[in-house]
């Protein structure tokens, strides 16, 4: 497995299915949460959890409408829950949807307190998307942090006295070892070093596509503000660990298909457990912003985020992924300014 270590990753994923995350249970009512792709895998399996625990609303981004429905008819049969599950459409790969999307959320949500960014891709050979983006990069780096930077005004509104809203963005463990092209360090814009079909490797471009999530949000934080009380939003990054997902559904060829299914059945884990990680990461009260959460706890920044070079990279990729994103959704300079413009009128009405 090239860009990353095959034998700790085996290590890692073997550790994780036999000892299974903690499976809180808050108590959620009255909170509105809003999970992206979650008519399958462990989007549905949170989704399932937060109507369990007394969500008052939740609703299911996903892609197929049609699909999204069976979801929620199935959660509701498992819960008992009616009128709780809505089904609205979000194309992760087209930034016009994405943009319809928030405008609903801006119009018909009165109160947003979670949002988990969980819809993501894994394609193994190269496959550039509208915007001329690699379709990893483009939805697991580019349009996760454009959502990001969208919902910020709604979840930002949304604190109260008592509860302050999370934004989970669902990234991996494979962030921690990915090795770094040397390129990047050194190029203008290091989202293009990977973005090209030439010597593709599709597993390595998952793991570099959350090593640069994981980028974006330092960057991300360091806007808002290294604290809740100054962000106005707890910003976690989560991982669900290796699960039986459908994260690379279509790509594989026959060969790889059979070793995922031996690998499928005895070392990944069932979808619940990786679900209990996103309802862990809505109650962590402020420890798990600009933090790493898995396993039940927030993990120390990896090797891969620290250290001059690397932290010299994540401001590159920053203000790569901001210009790549101004160029198609201008927007997102005017969320960033009265976002920063809130944060010091705030500061300076405590002082």
């Amino acid at each position: 497995m090239s860009g990353i270590g095959t034998l700790p990753w085996l290590l890692a994923i073997a550790h994780d299915r036999l000892h299974p995350p903690p499976d809180p249970k808050p108590d959620l009512t009255n909170r509105t949460i809003l999970i992206t792709g979650a008519n399958t895998g462990v989007g549905f399996e949170a989704a399932l959890k937060f109507v369990s625990l007394n969500a008052s609303r939740v609703i299911l981004a996903v892609r197929s409408l049609s699909k999204g429905e069976t979801a929620r008819t199935e959660i509701e049969k498992r819960t008992g829950r009616k009128g709780v599950v809505e089904v609205w459409a979000l194309e992760m790969g087209d930034y016009a949807s994405i943009k319809d999307f928030v405008g609903r959320v801006e119009r018909e949500v009165e109160r947003l307190d979670v949002a988990v960014l969980n819809a993501g891709v894994a394609k193994l050979g190269f496959e550039a998307g509208q915007y001329g983006w690699e379709g990893t990069l483009q939805v697991n780096t580019l349009s996760t942090a454009l959502l990001a930077l969208l919902l910020l005004p709604k979840l930002r509104a949304s604190r109260t006295a008592d509860s302050t809203p999370v934004l989970e963005l669902v990234s991996s463990g494979n962030h921690t070892q990915v090795q770094i092209n040397p390129s990047a360090h050194t190029a203008p814009s290091p989202l293009e070093v990977y973005n090209s079909p030439t010597a593709y490797d599709g597993l390595a471009q998952y793991s570099i596509s959350k090593l640069f999530l994981q980028f974006f949000q330092t960057g991300l934080v360091r806007h808002l503000g290294a604290s809740v009380q100054q962000a106005g939003v707890e910003v976690v990054t989560i991982c669900p660990g290796a699960t039986k997902s459908e994260l690379a559904r279509g790509d594989l060829p026959l060969a790889l298909r059979v070793f995922q299914k031996v690998f499928y059945y005895v070392l990944m884990k069932p979808t619940e457990q990786g679900a209990r990680t996103y309802v862990g990461g809505v109650e962590l009260k402020g420890r798990g912003h600009g933090g790493f959460f898995r396993y039940g706890r927030v993990d120390e920044p990896a090797p891969t985020l620290t250290g001059p070079e690397n932290e010299k990279l994540q401001e590159k990729v920053w203000e790569d992924i901001l210009r790549i994103l101004r160029k198609d959704v201008p927007e997102v300079d005017g969320v960033l300014a009265s976002v920063a413009a809130a944060t010091s009128e705030e500061g300076r009405s405590k002082d």
